[in-house]
This record gives C-alpha cells, structure tokens and sequence, in this order.
C-alpha cells in the first residue's frame, strides 16, 4: 500500500473510479488500484537492442486529462508527454472507473524517422508489494505450443521465466490477481519480466514489446518497427479479486481489438488420424473409420451439439490417397452425417530444397521464399521457414486451399504455424519488418482463401493472435497414458482462458490403445473438459478390436459427452505447482456445476474440495452425481473425492 502523500512532491494525480496515475516531474507514473501499488515509478521505455531511452531523458513533461469513449469503455484519457532534440513521446493511460482494468500504450515521433525493436509501457524498478500476505506466485504463459513446452507458476522470491503476452501475479488462497499483458498482436512480440524477492516483493517489472528468445524460437532479434511515429504494443494492467476472471478479461480485450472470426457451428467431435494410423492412413482405412463412427459411435451419443463429427485426414494424406478420391471420401463422411477434414503446413518446407522451383509460381526457387538470419535459414522441427508475405507462399497456400474447398472439405488443421512469426533480416513485403507482421499478413491471406467454408484449427501456432482461426490446440501433441493427460491439463490449467480468444480449444487426439480403463477415463476426461474433441485411435478394419471396445465403452458416456456439448472449457479450482497440472477444475452451466478431479499418481487419492471454492455455500445441502459410476451423493461443507490412481472422477453438482 502507498498512500497518496507519501508521493514525491510535485506529483500530479489523475484519478477514474478505483484507478488512481501520480506522474513526477520526470514522468514516472505510479499506478495505483483503490490505493494499493501496482506499479510504482513506472517510466516507459524505448530503443534498439540494449541501446534504450526512456521519460526521465525528455524535457517539457506534461500531463493532461479528457474524457474517454472506446471499444473497452468509458473513462478518462490521461495524456503524457516529452520531447528532446526532435523527438517526441506520448504516453496514453485509458482508464475505465467501472473497469478492473486500464490500458496504456505510447508513440515515439521523430519527424526524420525513426526504428525500434523494443517498446515498454510498463518498466520499473522500484520495489513494491504486491500483495499483504504470502503464498504469491507469477504464471508463466509460453509464445507457442511447439517441443512439448509447458506453462509454469512461480513462487515469489523464484526467479520466474519471462512471459509472454499475458501473466498474471496471484495469491493462490485470495485468488487476488494482478493481470499484465498485450491486448494487441499484430506488430509486437510482448514479454512480461518481473523479479520478486521474499514472500510479496516484486522488486521489478516490465512489459514490453520487442522480446525475443529461443521460446519464441528466434535466433536474431526482434525487427525494427519503422516509421515517423512508432507506437508499442497497448497493454492492460488489471487487478481482480479473482485471477481467472483476470485471464478471461484480458481474452475478452483481445477479442474486441481483433474480433474472432465467425462462427461455423458447434464445437467439433470426431477423428483425426495422427493419433494411430499417422504415416499408413489410407483412402480405405478412412473410409473404414468414417463407418465405424456411423455404426457404433454417433447412434450412440457421439456427437457435436449440431449432431455431427468430423472425420479428420491429418499430415501424409496425399500419400495415401488419389486426387480423384478426395471427392469420393467426402460424399461417404457426408452420407454417414460427418463433415470431412485435412491437414496443411503453410508456413514450411519440409523439402528443404533451396534449388527447387516452386510449381505454383515457377520465376521463384524455394531459397527466395526462407526466412533468414544472417546466412542461416530459419528451421525448427525440421523444417524450413517461409515467408508468409511471399507472393510464392501465398500462391502454395491459394492453390491448395481453394483444392480443399473444392474437394468438399469443411475443416483444416494447419500446423507448424509459429514457423511464419521468426523473426527474419527481411520479407518480400518492405513494410513488413517483424515475425508478428508477416504472420497476421500471412494468416489474414488464409482467411481470405478460406472465404468463410472452413473450420480453421490452429496446430503448433503462437498463442496470440486469436481472430484467424476458430480453434487452436492447447498443448503439443499428446497421447495415451496418464502423463500425456497431466501435459495435456498443465495448458489447461494456465491457458484454458483461450477459449475467449478462439471459439474453442482444442485437447489433441485421444488415444486409448495400451493403458488402463483409469487413464482412458482420464484421457477422454481431458478432451471434454478443454473443447474440440477429438479421438485418435485406429478404427479401421485392422484396427485393434479391444481397443474399439475401448472407444465405445468410454466415448458413449452420454453424461460426459453432454457436458462436453454444453460446457466451455474448465477452469483450474487451484493453481498446479511449478510445471504440473492442477489436479481439479470446474465449470458451470445453468443449475449445474461440473468438477474433474483427477488422480495422475501411482496410488489412490482423496481429494477434500471446500464448496466455497466452486461457487456453493458451505451451509446448503446440494446432490451430485459422477458421471463415470453414475453413484450419486450428498454434499455439505466439502467434496471429497475418493480417486482410484490414474484415473478421474467428474460430479455434476446441482445448484
């Protein structure tokens, strides 16, 4: 806590609702929430590289204040201001008095030009405390889902990872929340660093646009944004009694700087044959499974909320099947009430043939397409990296999409996304000069060829930007056993806030084949909890036949597959402890409250759930049942849940 007068002498105050700005002489703006500190001393910061400038290096500092009217609310503009030897900077604050949030960005303006690759609205250090008690923690939200990275809380006094867009500061038994972040994603990487000391010191903070890493798999740094006037990235500073209502907010406040794409119906249940079949999937082995959905799974419960599923080719399809048989493939899905899917890597060459020429615009070999640094093409995961503003790669991406929409597909998972965000020495487009530019340019070109007919499922992608796809994949590839759940949870738990940005997350595949009936219980738990779901296995004719009894058994469960239909994805009861999963989550809808309680252990578990912790009262009887047993109970005070090792229970608890 700070109180106003113990502010430097000269300080002038700007105050909207709980929000309070007190700016110094030297533009150090200390940023106050119902007069607790959030960020003290804060001076926004500019530059290339190491090479930075900030406020306290200007002369005439002002501030100003007018009445505000935008897309995230009404309040109160608060305008500052400096200028030295022709250049000028002016930070905005936006602040919203019925908000639990405000937003700040800033220009630099040099009538000559001028180039950055770094930008923080928010740089102090200046310690605070954060919080009034201990047990505080920051998350850690990674740029992309490649290489199986995980998400990460941090105690205080722990060196946290630099974030990336989004983290969140949190007290995990007030579930007080501060949420920084970027609302914007179409120039700018964003990083959030803070360093924190004892129980509840942060000792500093930044966020800034210009970060670059090998977590964003960048080997040179952040490009330069050129211009007369240059602005940062717009970043939200909000503070909540609750930290997941913070995470929902900040991805509601991406969604209105760049809506979502429209919708294309309910969220998708079905097949994709990366799970099992991979490299041997086949024109037959699809139509086989495409039958198998219609005779066992679909009469029996499996479907979307608009009574279909998706049958889903993914990577090496064009091995196993003839151009003449995509038509014939998609009029069987259709015939047996499913829509068709395929697969698709727009922004890589997994060639890597630099000499080869590229068909679609033969004037270009694929060496004119590489992002570069320096005299090393970028490549991650084997492939090679293409530029998304190439007129080459656009060509590659028209000819095969409009091939898909021509065939009769309605769903696209495209993968290896994050490969047109490196950071490159140049791009076919001159405007464009960072990853995140020649990315949205890219992406916005797809969604143009797609024209509207196409589910578009992000694969591997950056979690940000969100308004070019419907669904995005939560995590990296997972599969059978109970550690692939616990991976598949850890992004939950961090990221399920996601489904604010896109219409839905997406769990992967469900695998079943070679474990226990506890970890396929937990699998398909999993995929219903997260949101596009997705099953894995060979249900081909020379499928594993126990392994299809498998399927039916535990993806029949029409108590499961109704809450997967009606619920958006669960959000944690608690945070996980350093990279693992929360082990519990909840989601409400209507009269019901749903809990997952999972067991990833080798021995059986008791669970004891306060039900203030999930919205009830502690006073009041309420019934529930689980969904796997189908036992009913009563509840008072608590929940306990009684989980047998690796396995899941999940109650719907009546109001």
């Amino acid at each position: 806590m700070l109180a106003l007068s113990a502010l430097p002498a000269g300080a002038k105050t700007h105050v909207a609702g709980p929000w309070a700005l007190c700016i110094d002489n030297n533009g150090a703006t200390t940023i106050l929430h119902n007069y607790d500190t959030i960020a003290p001393g804060s001076v926004a910061q500019w530059g290339v590289d190491n090479d930075r400038r900030s406020f306290s290096s200007l002369k005439n500092i002002s501030s100003k204040e007018s009445a505000l009217s935008d897309k995230f609310g009404k309040g109160k503009l608060v305008t500052l201001s400096g200028e030295k030897d022709g250049v000028k900077v002016t930070q905005y604050f936006y602040m919203y008095p019925e908000r639990d949030y405000l937003l700040t960005d800033f220009t630099v303006s040099d009538r000559n030009g001028t180039a950055l690759n770094y930008m923080a609205p928010i740089w102090t250090a200046t310690p605070f405390d954060a919080f009034d008690r201990a047990g505080n923690s920051t998350v850690f939200i990674p740029f992309d889902n490649d290489a199986w990275v995980r998400y990460r809380i941090t105690p205080f006094g722990e060196e946290a990872p630099e974030s990336y867009e989004v983290s969140a500061m949190l007290n995990a038994d007030t579930r007080r929340g501060i949420i920084l972040g970027s609302v914007e994603h179409d120039t700018w990487k964003t990083g959030i660093k803070n360093h924190t000391s004892g129980s509840n010191r942060v000792d500093s903070l930044a966020v800034y646009g210009g970060a670059w890493s090998n977590l964003t798999r960048d080997i040179r740094p952040h490009g330069k944004v050129k211009g007369k006037s240059v602005k940062s990235p717009k970043v939200m500073v909000g503070v909540f009694d609750d930290w997941r209502d913070g995470m929902e907010t900040f991805g509601d406040l991406c969604s209105i700087q760049a809506p979502k794409i429209a919708a294309r119906g309910a969220r998708p249940f079905g097949w994709n044959s990366w799970g099992k079949l991979q490299t041997k999937i086949t024109y037959d082995k699809a139509m086989e499974v495409s039958d198998f959905f219609a005779k066992n799974l679909q009469p029996n419960g499996y479907a979307n909320a608009d009574g279909t599923v998706y049958i889903g080719l993914d990577a090496f399809w064009d091995f196993g099947f003839k151009p003449e048989e995509h038509k014939k493939f998609v009029e069987h899905c259709r015939a047996n009430g499913q829509k068709a899917g395929i697969y698709y890597c727009p922004f890589t060459d997994w060639g890597k043939d630099p000499e080869a020429t590229v068909g679609e615009m033969p004037q270009y070999k694929f060496k004119d397409l590489y992002l570069m640094a320096g005299d090393n093409i970028l490549e991650f995961d084997g492939a090679y990296a293409l530029d998304p503003t190439h007129p080459a790669t656009k060509a590659r991406i028209a000819r095969q999409m409009k091939e898909f929409i021509d065939w009769g597909y309605e769903y696209v998972k495209i993968d290896f996304m994050a490969h047109g965000t490196y950071e490159s020495d140049r791009h076919f487009n001159p405007d464009v000069t960072t990853g995140i530019q020649a990315y949205n340019e890219g992406m916005a070109f797809i969604d143009s060829v797609a024209d509207g007919k196409l589910w578009i499922n992000l694969s591997i992608a950056p979690v940000l930007p969100g308004n070019f796809a419907h669904s995005r994949r939560i995590g990296c590839d997972a599969w059978a056993d109970i550690n692939n759940t616990e991976y598949t949870l850890n992004s939950l738990t961090y990221g399920w806030w996601l489904d604010h940005v896109y219409h839905n997350n997406d769990a992967d595949h469900i695998v079943l084949e070679n474990v226990t009936d506890g970890e396929n219980r937990a699998r398909v738990t999993s995929s219903a909890l997260t949101g596009v779901y997705l099953l894995g296995d060979d249900m081909s004719l020379e499928g594993d036949e126990a392994t299809k009894q498998r399927i039916i058994r535990n993806v029949t469960n029409n108590d499961i597959n109704e809450m997967a239909r009606r619920c958006h994805s669960f959000r944690p009861i608690e945070p996980g402890e350093g990279d693992r999963a929360a082990n519990a989550f909840v989601a409400e809808d209507g009269d019901n409250i749903y809990v997952a309680v999972f067991n990833f252990s080798d021995q059986p578990m008791t669970n004891t759930i306060p039900l203030r912790r999930i919205g009830l009262s502690e006073g009041q009887d309420y019934t529930t049942t689980e969904l796997w047993s189908h036992d009913n109970m009563n509840l008072h005070g608590k929940l306990s849940a009684q989980v047998p090792s690796k396995d899941v229970k999940v109650y719907r608890i009546k109001r």
